[in-house]
Order: C-alpha cells, then sequence, then structure tokens
C-alpha cells in the first residue's frame, strides 16, 4: 500500500464524517427553528413577535437561539390563562363570602341584615356590639360567650308571610 492510497482513504473518511457532522447542524439548526417558532407562538399572539424571534434564531443559529431564550416572555399563554382562572376563582370566593346565603346578592362584611331579603347575616355582640357570625361561639374581639340567637321573626319573605297569615 502506498502512501498516496492510504491518505487518499483518510482523505474519503475525513469527507464522510465532515459530510454526517454538517448534516447533523443543518438538521439541528433547522430544529431550532422549528422548535423557536412553535415556542414563540405559546408565548405571545404578537406576529412581529413570533417573526422576530423565528428570524433571529434563523439569521443567527445557534447564538440567537441563547438570545431568544433569555428575551422570550417567561410563560406561555397557557400558564397565564391558568393563572387568569385561579384570579378568578379566588376573586368568586371571595365575593361569594360577602354575598348573601339566600338571595346571593351582596353584602358588605358588616351588613347585619341583608338589604334586599332580610335575611339576618350575622349578629352582635352583647359586650362589644361588634358584628359576628352566625357560627361563631365566642366574640373574637373581646372574648364574650355568644349565647345562641333567638329565632329571628322573619328571615325570609315567606316567613313574613307566614307570620301574618297565622
Amino acid at each position: 500500500m502506498d502512501i498516496v492510497e492510504i491518505l487518499d482513504q483518510i482523505e474519503r473518511v475525513l469527507r464522510i464524517g465532515i459530510t454526517i457532522v454538517a448534516a447533523y447542524l443543518v438538521a439541528l439548526w433547522i430544529a431550532s427553528i422549528w422548535w423557536t417558532f412553535r415556542d414563540i407562538r405559546s408565548r405571545t399572539t404578537d406576529l412581529f413577535l413570533q417573526l422576530a424571534a423565528t428570524l433571529l434564531v434563523t439569521v443567527f443559529s445557534f447564538p440567537g437561539l441563547l438570545i431568544y431564550l433569555i428575551l422570550r416572555p417567561p410563560k406561555t399563554l397557557a400558564q397565564l390563562y391558568e393563572e387568569s382562572l385561579e384570579e378568578e376563582a379566588f376573586l368568586q370566593g371571595i365575593e361569594i363570602q360577602t354575598a348573601c346565603p339566600v338571595c346571593k346578592n351582596r353584602a358588605e362584611p358588616d351588613f347585619i341584615f341583608c338589604p334586599w331579603c332580610q335575611t339576618r347575616l350575622k349578629r352582635l355582640c352583647v359586650r362589644c356590639e361588634r358584628p359576628l357570625m352566625l357560627r361563631w361561639k365566642l366574640c373574637p374581639y373581646c372574648g364574650q360567650t355568644v349565647t345562641p340567637p333567638a329565632p329571628p321573626l322573619a328571615e325570609t319573605p315567606e316567613a313574613t308571610v307566614r307570620i301574618h297569615t297565622s
């Protein structure tokens, strides 16, 4: 075997290796462009930002991908939507706590009676006269033991009608 033949075989192996590495890098570059396009679409609906992010990775390849990863919006649209649903559910929970249990109209936290249906919402402490929830057994403000409330004359409009017709 001649040295020229050995150099020809080494050259062929190097060409095949370089071709495989180049094909791999091109495939990785195309995959990073596709991933960037899909990722930015999941994070914003702004077409300009989608185009800019995709072009950044297309033109600058892997350094562009690194720049995109640094600058991209931190949360996806799905995460933002989920957070808004959680916040809305939380706010509804707060609103439900301040709603009348009978008519579901909004009632201020210090209301004793519902202004719409006249349902008793709270009672007053006999010592400090602060509003207490009906189920409390002790006033959290002064420590007074709460006696069970006397049945109200009219908690609902139907009860009022029964009282007057009996």
